[in-house]
């Protein structure tokens, strides 16, 4: 049950830094920055004929999606690697108590 009340703690943990993290990120953002950039992007894509206005848009939502695919890959790499370091840390602490 320690196990499973410590792998629940160190979840916690991972999760309030991941959000503290992103907050400062959004916090040091230009406010305005992507609402500029969205109206930029609307204002473009409304000049361009339906089907050239299409193609735009599917190939922004295949960036998009690949860039959310690399996002994902890289907390899970993450995740693994903090998950092996608590096993490791808890080793050494098992040997020297």
């Amino acid at each position: 049950m320690k196990e499973e009340a410590l792998k629940e703690f160190v979840d916690f943990i991972i999760q309030e830094r991941m959000q503290k993290a992103f907050s400062q990120m959004k916090a040091e953002k230009e406010p305005g920055r992507e609402d500029g950039i969205e109206r930029k992007y609307q204002e473009a894509v409304a000049l361009l004929p339906p089907d050239k206005e299409q193609a735009v848009r599917e190939y922004c939502d295949a960036i998009f999606d690949s860039g959310a695919d690399a996002e994902q890959f890289f907390y899970r790499l993450g995740l693994k690697d903090g998950i092996r370091l608590h096993k490791i840390i808890k080793g050494i602490v098992k040997e020297i108590s």
